[in-house]
């Protein structure tokens, strides 16, 4: 098992195994080859996400 930090570039489902991965969420317990397979085919990456833009504001009056 590797120990790097893998990331989910987005949703997926592995096939063989089964498990279902989220965009953005720490893959884990998965084999060295499993996660090359993952990293070749661009689903996974060692790149932490960005976290989405939050806005200060939550509708209603613009400031002046």
């Amino acid at each position: 098992m590797t120990t790097k930090t893998m990331y989910a570039t987005r949703d997926f489902r592995d096939a063989g195994s089964e498990r279902a991965f989220a965009a953005g969420e720490p893959i884990r317990d998965v084999s060295d080859g499993a996660m090359a397979n993952y990293e070749a085919a661009g689903l996974a990456t060692s790149d932490k996400p960005k976290a989405p833009a939050t806005s200060d504001t939550k509708g209603g009056d613009k400031p002046a």
